[in-house]
């Protein structure tokens, strides 16, 4: 008994010294180097995302921020190493909703409402509907009256469980048209049977099709997401367009491991924030066929389930396979 009131009041001290050591290291944060992870190779949108705000986010936050390429099993490697890491706000990945295709179509093992934090929106990629210049379409509506005029023979691009066959059924459903999916193994694969006129709607990223829709090779007809594209600013959206349900894109978010305390969560939200306000970002992104978005913790968190609701339906009424 007696070394037990002994040790008491050693163990108060130490109760106290955790307390008051715990927020410190949050308000110190960060004091050494943060890396940021990419599920997939040099080059990639993740990437060349990663690498435009990692080198801001040095200038702003005065601690170097390193991008690493984890890629590999449809992101798995990546998605596991930083589900698996310290919850110290030092290790964050930059995905997307990719991901969360994968998460529900069963490739991914990892749980993005479960096993991560959410941190902050980065970018919204949008997809770009574009036709050959052998097409007369020259709106959404116009080529729905070609494709009404030849059901059946009328192509466009995969592969299965792609947002291109995600998008292209949605134009089906909304037009009412009868229209064909070739499932390539890429959207970029169908490139040159887009350029040959053997597919006729070319549904694939902003970033993919901007140098064809530049160089006059494919006439654009409609971008997805809920604004226009400032590379592409007389290109009508898809709900402009008069089809309201065609608003997915590519949207990029920062998750950290679950568990990051929410004093460093919010740091990193406020710093992402201030530099993805800067006209420079705004620029930088913009030349990627990007463009910036922006949101609170919780903002991402909800954003996650809306999505994961959202392909799962998919998933459950086949409509990425048709």
């Amino acid at each position: 008994m007696t070394n037990f009131i002994r040790t008491l009041p050693l163990a108060f001290s130490a109760c106290l010294l955790g307390l008051a050591t715990s927020p410190a290291s949050a308000q110190d944060f960060p004091n050494k180097s943060v890396t940021i992870i990419v599920p997939y190779g040099p080059g990639s949108g993740n990437d060349l995302i990663a690498r435009e705000l990692s080198q801001k986010l040095t200038e702003q936050m005065k601690v170097t921020f390193i991008v690493e390429n984890k890629a590999g099993a449809t992101g798995n490697i990546a998605m596991d190493y930083v589900a698996q890491a310290k919850p110290d706000g030092y290790t964050v990945i930059l995905t997307s909703t990719s991901s969360i295709i994968y998460q529900v179509s069963n490739t991914i093992r990892t749980n993005m409402e479960k096993d991560f934090t959410p941190i902050a929106f980065v970018a919204g990629l949008p997809y770009v509907l574009s036709v050959p210049p052998s097409v007369p379409a020259k709106t959404l509506k116009e080529l729905a009256a070609l494709a009404k005029a030849k059901p059946g023979e009328m192509n466009y691009n995969g592969p299965a469980g792609s947002m291109s066959a995600f998008l292209g059924s949605m134009f089906k459903a909304s037009a009412g048209v009868d229209m064909v999916m070739i499932p390539y193994k890429a959207t970029s694969d169908a490139q040159v049977d887009v350029l040959a006129g053997r597919i006729q709607l070319w549904i694939t990223t902003s970033a993919s099709a901007l140098p064809l829709a530049k160089g006059g090779k494919v006439n654009v007809l409609a971008v997805t997401g809920e604004k226009r594209l400032s590379a592409l600013p007389d290109v009508p959206t898809a709900l402009e367009s008069g089809f309201p349900t065609m608003t997915p894109d590519i949207t990029f978010f920062l998750l950290g491991p679950a568990g990051i305390p929410k004093e460093i969560v919010t740091k990193l939200n406020q710093s992402v924030t201030e530099v993805l306000n800067t006209q420079f970002m705004r620029d930088r992104l913009g030349n990627l066929a990007t463009s910036v978005k922006t949101g609170s913790p919780e903002e991402v968190r909800n954003h996650i389930v809306t999505e994961t609701a959202r392909w799962q339906a998919a998933v459950k009424n086949d409509t990425l396979s048709k």
